[in-house]
């Protein structure tokens, strides 16, 4: 090293080097985000090793090609006080207003925690700010400030336009967790796994013997509670090796963990129940592919899965049965939107027509689901009309959504349009904009228009070959141009709060117990630097 070389010191680091990075690396990512016509986020609270909260919220859209999904961090900052409804929203707001994003945000995953779906409820003032009655109504109509805007009428139509979803892969979890509570048959079978996993990381004999036996690439991985699929790793490690091979191991002096034959079997028929559910929780967790359009076909072949396993003589049928009522319950909107049960009048879950929209601008799937997994139990001929019937429904509802965005875009051209002409004051542009729009297309040509797109489209992907959505629309933007302005906004959503999880993760990796003295806005800005790494 160079005599005359003085490093650099560490609090020039910390309170100039960093904070100027976090600044540029957030500059960057606003201006990112204006090219959004839309924005997904999802949110989350993250507790370190010190017990101090965080706040995370990650955004998520399409780069400017639309063949591409971007990610963000926007923040992960230190979270004070009750974990209540108000502050979670308080914190939120504070956060998409830094980012300038407030009128983009259509969609926020979190979990089903109880303070995240109140803290995202569309809040409407209360009936007696808007009227004191009719006698007082017609005292004041003299009042000139009756005349102003009201300013909470144009942020509750902009709250109103922001949906929860539901953390997809957190509502699987909870679908195993109520089928595994049934699962009494495999209680002793599962006690013994456990009981060898912990034995294999805690006993240096033991960990000789196995690896001397299966070599030192093998290892059973240990579970967490807080994933399911942890779990399910652990499972399909253990049946991977040979039963006889692992009962040797055992024979002489663990004699507590060796596995009957009938035990084995059933790990080896656990494994087959819950592969689909493990396979499902990874194709809708992933960040940089599209993972909502796979929620209804996938709830629906999970129903199929479970439906054959329940017909069958296998001693699984009780777990099989479990896991589908608690799937027909958790993902209740699904099957009562594809009419395969009834309402029950209660809030249904999943029951968002954005997950329908996504399926079907997915062209992996389009309708093709719809004749493979939708059923209601009756005669061929009454299923084959029962479908045709859906299509027709789920058809008109992608009819009425593009129609919408159809209607929002020739209201902002007619207004372009007139900008320059004698118009009425306020807010009167706004409120007759549609017929100037409407004098140069009539319903029925715009109609024609989509009707004739929509049709195009289904039968355009039956001989695709493309591999990905954002490839299809990334190639076809100009032959489905109203589809194309829907496809964008919606297949960038994420199914799941994984991304915000996954900035958690890597918080725990920061926050090493040798690193337990970091101040939390220290905290904060490494790991914002470390999610956003492509951006520094």
């Amino acid at each position: 090293m160079d005599n005359k070389y003085t490093p650099i010191a560490r609090k020039t680091i910390t309170e100039k080097h960093i904070p100027l990075l976090v600044d540029q690396v957030k500059d960057s990512i606003k201006r990112k985000l204006q090219t959004q016509s839309s924005v997904s986020i999802t949110a989350d609270i993250w507790s370190d090793r010190t017990m101090r909260s965080f706040f995370g919220v990650t955004a998520h859209g399409l780069n400017q090609d639309g063949n591409q999904l971007e990610s963000f961090l926007l923040d992960c900052r230190r979270f004070c006080g009750r974990h209540n409804g108000d502050n979670i929203a308080m914190a939120f707001d504070e956060i998409i207003d830094e980012y300038n994003i407030a009128s983009k945000v259509r969609y926020i995953i979190t979990d089903n925690a109880a303070n995240m779906k109140c803290a995202f409820k569309v809040k409407l003032p209360q009936e007696e700010q808007l009227s004191d009655g009719s006698d007082a109504e017609e005292e004041n109509l003299d009042d000139e400030s009756l005349w102003e805007d009201v300013t909470w009428e144009d942020e509750t139509i902009m709250v109103r336009t922001r949906q929860r979803l539901s953390c997809f892969a957190h509502s699987l979890q909870l679908v195993v967790h109520d089928g595994m509570k049934e699962a009494k048959a495999f209680s002793s079978a599962l006690a013994k796994m456990s009981k060898l996993t912990s034995l294999l990381h805690t006993s240096t004999t033991f960990k000789e013997r196995f690896e001397a036996t299966f070599g030192t690439d093998r290892s059973i991985p240990a579970a967490t509670s807080t994933r399911w699929n942890s779990t399910f790793k652990q499972l399909q490690a253990l049946t991977a090796l040979d039963h006889r091979d692992l009962t040797q191991i055992c024979s002489s002096d663990f004699q507590h963990v060796l596995f009957s034959v009938r035990e084995w079997n059933q790990l080896k028929d656990l494994v087959s129940v819950l592969f689909p559910f493990a396979e499902a929780t990874d194709l809708t967790e992933g960040e940089k592919m599209v993972t909502i359009s796979m929620v209804v076909p996938t709830v629906l072949d999970l129903n199929t899965h479970l439906l054959q396993i329940s017909e069958s003589r296998s001693h699984c049928r009780p777990l099989a049965t479990a896991l589908r009522q608690s799937l027909l319950k958790r993902f209740s909107g699904i099957f009562v939107r594809t009419k395969m049960v009834e309402q029950t009048g209660k809030e249904d879950q999943f029951n968002h027509n954005v997950y329908f929209l996504a399926t079907m601008l997915d062209p992996q799937f389009g309708l093709n689901w719809v004749d493979l997994d939708v059923t209601n139990n009756e005669s061929t001929d009454s299923v084959k009309k029962f479908r045709e019937d859906l299509k027709r429904t789920l058809i008109d509802t992608l009819t009425a959504e593009v129609e919408v965005i159809a209607d929002g875009d020739m209201l902002h051209s007619g207004g372009d349009a007139d900008e320059t002409t004698d118009s009425p004051p306020g807010k009167c542009p706004r409120l007759l904009a549609r017929y100037r729009a409407h004098k140069h297309l009539s319903h029925s040509a715009k109609d024609a228009c989509i009707s004739t797109q929509i049709h195009k489209y289904f039968d355009a992907i039956q001989d695709t070959d493309t591999n990905t959505a954002l490839e299809f629309w990334s190639t076809n933007r100009e032959r489905f141009p109203q589809l194309y302005s829907l496809a964008v906004k919606v297949l960038s959503i994420p199914a799941s709060s994984a991304p915000v999880e996954r900035v958690f993760s890597k918080g725990g990796l920061i926050m090493r117990p040798h690193r337990a003295r970091l101040t939390h806005k220290m905290v904060t800005a490494l790991v914002f630097l470390k999610s956003n790494m492509a951006l520094v």
